[in-house]
């Protein structure tokens, strides 16, 4: 309990550059209309239009089966073949990608070496003039039909420990990716990519959660996030890891993350191991399942709370799916996936998760799940607001508060 002890007291610290939760405005309802991207194109994207509110979840929970999304697909990539915008690249499956250079007029044969030039290793493609491998004609109708980057680099922040955060420019806003390097002259980093401008979730200790949705990113948004990180990282080992814990709830977007997560793991591609690539969730159930059994890489709950009165307050998202349904469904999936292990994360707040009876409580929570325990982990680019909750753009919008129960008002007025 000491290690439990003395982190309680950073993360005060930390949650108190996050903002505090004193004077609560009390519960606001969050409406957040997801505006279509322009980069959606090619393969039937989920970007969304709809509103999302923090009390009804039911839009989250879909009933089209995967083969039906791939038949979707496949025929948002015959139609494409006839159109005049041109197919963003990334936003494609590898036979999404086999079927579209057949609809150009190519064998699907040439779409190995395409792939390859998006995600080989040491290629990274960013124009198709650095694919130097493809014939000249090839190129050209790949030039004049297709485009490859998505994403606009504005600037790049290092902090003090190396870590890096990459802030971009997409539609509505920017989005932003963290490089974390293992250790200087390990080899290894971890890629830390955003799933959505802003995060419907209105968690309570996040500044992403408290900026609202703007909108979902398309599979080549979230892919590209890895394809810059690898870029930057070339000289110093490479990425080893890819972890969605980003801007935004993954699973809140679920097609494109599912898409991205198996491009990222593609024997042609990037070619991560399934246990190297780790989504993560504040815990929406039917996609929750869903992931599970569409992907194997790994899945993480943030977790925060061992009663639902304190996870009702700080991660919204309880009053839909509560603890007993979400760790129900955990216990349920590990059935299916026998060699599996799932993450918990908990971020601990003084005063309000950090007790011993929280201690106790949390065993008992997870007893019988198959989980990996992790000791008190460093904290890595807080200096650049790039550490874990600290990403994000707030600007002039008013942050949605939720009414703090009365217990814990005492402690939160001292963060």
């Amino acid at each position: 309990m000491l290690e439990l002890r003395s982190f309680a007291t950073r993360a005060a610290c930390n949650f108190t550059r996050l903002g505090k939760l004193s004077d609560p405005l009390g519960y606001t309802p969050l409406h957040r209309r997801i505006s279509p991207s322009t980069n959606s194109r090619c393969a039937g994207e989920s970007t969304g239009s709809f509103s999302d509110s923090v009390r009804g979840w039911n839009s989250l929970s879909s009933s089209v089966t995967p083969a039906r999304r791939t038949s979707a697909v496949a025929r948002a990539v015959d139609v494409w073949a006839d159109s005049e915008e041109k197919c963003v690249l990334r936003n494609l499956s590898y036979q999404n990608l086999e079927s579209w250079v057949e609809s150009i007029g190519y064998r699907k044969s040439q779409a190995l070496m395409l792939w390859k030039y998006l995600y080989g290793d040491g290629k990274w493609a960013a124009t198709v003039d650095e694919m130097t491998g493809l014939s000249k004609e090839f190129k050209s109708v790949v030039k004049e039909k297709a485009e490859l980057e998505v994403l606009n680099v504005v600037r790049v922040h290092e902090a003090t420990d190396g870590t890096r955060k990459i802030v971009s420019a997409v539609d509505g806003g920017t989005i932003e990716t963290v490089v974390i390097p293992f250790a200087a002259g390990k080899g290894r980093n971890t890629v830390c990519v955003s799933s959505q401008v802003g995060c419907a979730m209105n968690c309570q200790f996040c500044f992403t959660g408290r900026m609202g949705l703007k909108r979902n990113l398309t599979t080549a948004e979230i892919v590209e996030q890895l394809v810059i990180a690898c870029r930057l990282t070339a000289d110093i080992g490479g990425v080893t890891n890819v972890v969605f814990m980003g801007m935004g709830e993954p699973l809140h977007n679920a097609d494109n993350v599912i898409r991205a997560a198996n491009i990222m793991v593609d024997e042609h591609g990037f070619h991560l191991s399934h246990n190297k690539v780790t989504v993560s969730t504040s815990g929406l159930v039917p996609e929750l399942r869903r992931f599970c059994r569409e992907s194997k890489c790994s899945v993480a709950v943030s977790l925060n709370a061992t009663s639902d009165e304190v996870r009702n307050w700080i991660m919204p998202i309880n009053r839909k799916y509560n603890l007993s349904s979400l760790l129900g469904a955990l216990r349920e999936e590990q059935v299916l996936r026998p060699n599996t292990h799932f993450f918990f994360e908990y971020v601990m707040l003084a005063g309000v998760n950090d007790s011993l009876e929280d201690a106790d409580r949390l065993v008992e929570l997870v007893r019988g799940i198959r989980c990996l325990v992790v000791r008190i982990r460093r904290s890595r680019g807080d200096d650049q607001m790039a550490a874990c909750g600290q990403l994000g753009n707030l600007a002039s919008q008013q942050p949605p508060r939720m009414r703090v129960p009365e217990r814990f008002q005492g402690a939160v007025a001292v963060l």
